[in-house]
């Protein structure tokens, strides 16, 4: 499992810093300056049309390392739900689709119930592309700053993940090493943060669950 400074580093760093002033000029609507005769004779129009196509992959990593970034902050808040899956109260930031998924994956109901009071909490995800999703694993952190504190709730090996609802079930004692609810619910004043990757580690979402 690679740390996230890894991650980050490996998805963010071309090669020799190659790319880095080039896609600033597109973004900033500066075409880089071309040959009016090799552009005509199409000697430099198929590695343009490339090179547009690779900065724009390069800008959809950068969305998804922002937003793993913004995943590891502490908690707050989260989304309050019924038993029966109603939403009675959203956070924003909870259940978002991280970019490298958006189309492929879909949350219509958050997990619930939420807060819970030792119930499983149901997470109902619609994967809608097929052969878009490698596996996926539901984790938690004992320690939000130490990846080796990784707690795994749920693995789904099937790569690629079928077309269709996948549900599982959250059991809240596993927050604790020692599947004790009651350590749990006192532990973070019992607000817990679920993250859900594929089996590369690229995270698919993140929220958070509230135990009373």
């Amino acid at each position: 499992m690679k740390s996230k400074k890894e991650r980050i580093l490996t998805s963010s760093i071309l090669p020799n810093g190659g790319g880095r002033e080039l896609a600033g000029r597109i973004r900033e609507g500066k075409r880089p300056a071309l040959s009016g005769t090799a552009f005509q004779n199409g000697l430099l129009l198929p590695a343009f049309v490339l090179l547009v196509i690779l900065l724009s992959g390069c800008s959809t990593s950068q969305d998804q390392i922002d937003f793993e970034q913004q995943a590891y902050r502490t908690p707050e808040n989260y989304t309050e739900t019924t038993p029966n899956g109603e939403v009675v109260r959203r956070d924003e930031d909870d259940w978002r689709i991280g970019p490298m998924f958006q189309g492929f994956v879909e949350i219509q109901v958050p997990p619930f119930p939420n807060p819970t009071r030792g119930e499983p909490v149901r997470v109902e995800m619609i994967v809608t592309g097929v052969g878009t999703v490698n596996g996926l694993r539901a984790v938690s952190y004992f320690d939000m700053f130490d990846e080796r504190s990784v707690i795994t709730h749920y693995i789904h090996d099937r790569s690629p993940l079928p077309f269709g609802t996948l549900i599982f079930d959250i059991y809240p004692a596993e927050f604790d090493p020692g599947r004790s609810y009651s350590n749990a619910r006192s532990r973070n004043d019992g607000l817990h943060r679920l993250f859900i990757y594929d089996n590369r580690w690229n995270l698919i979402t993140y929220g958070d669950i509230k135990l009373k």
